[in-house]
């Protein structure tokens, strides 16, 4: 039977779970560039989706906290980005795409100077980081689109 390298598989699936998940706002993005009538529903569906992911980062950090690693600090800094996503949602639409993209980029500019960093797994903020700049771009493409 062959041996499976098991650190290199877990630093190789949270990459392509993770760039797979920039999918859904590409394929909108996609979407609403070639058809016009698409360009609100693609645009409301990529928010609700980054407002999802910005919960999904702040659920790892309830997971450290969980788990020992983080402290009462970390469970109180892992409910931000569930509340500034809800917030980003709730704001008039003109606003709802920066305040998404400012809080994956502050959560990450966070994460980065946290205490916590050196507890993440070597991948995590390469990772995170390329997510986040992939993401904001998408969300950044509708920006551009509702400017045409």
């Amino acid at each position: 039977m062959p041996q499976v390298d098991v650190q290199k598989s877990a630093d190789t699936w949270p990459g392509v779970l993770g760039y797979a998940g920039v999918l859904p706002v590409a394929g909108l993005l996609f979407t609403a560039w070639i058809n016009p009538a698409w360009q609100q529903p693609s645009m409301t569906l990529a928010c609700s989706y980054a407002a999802l992911i910005l919960s999904f980062i702040g659920g790892i950090h309830w997971g450290f906290a969980t788990s020992g690693i983080g402290s009462v600090k970390t469970f109180a800094i892992s409910v931000i980005p569930s509340l500034w996503a809800w917030a980003a949602l709730a704001c008039p639409a003109a606003y709802t795409l920066g305040a998404l993209i400012i809080g994956l980029i502050v959560f990450l500019i966070y994460e980065r100077n946290s205490e916590l960093a050196r507890s993440f797994p070597s991948w995590y903020l390469p990772l995170r980081l390329r997510l986040t700049l992939g993401l904001s771009l998408g969300l950044g493409g509708f920006f551009l689109l509702s400017a045409l």
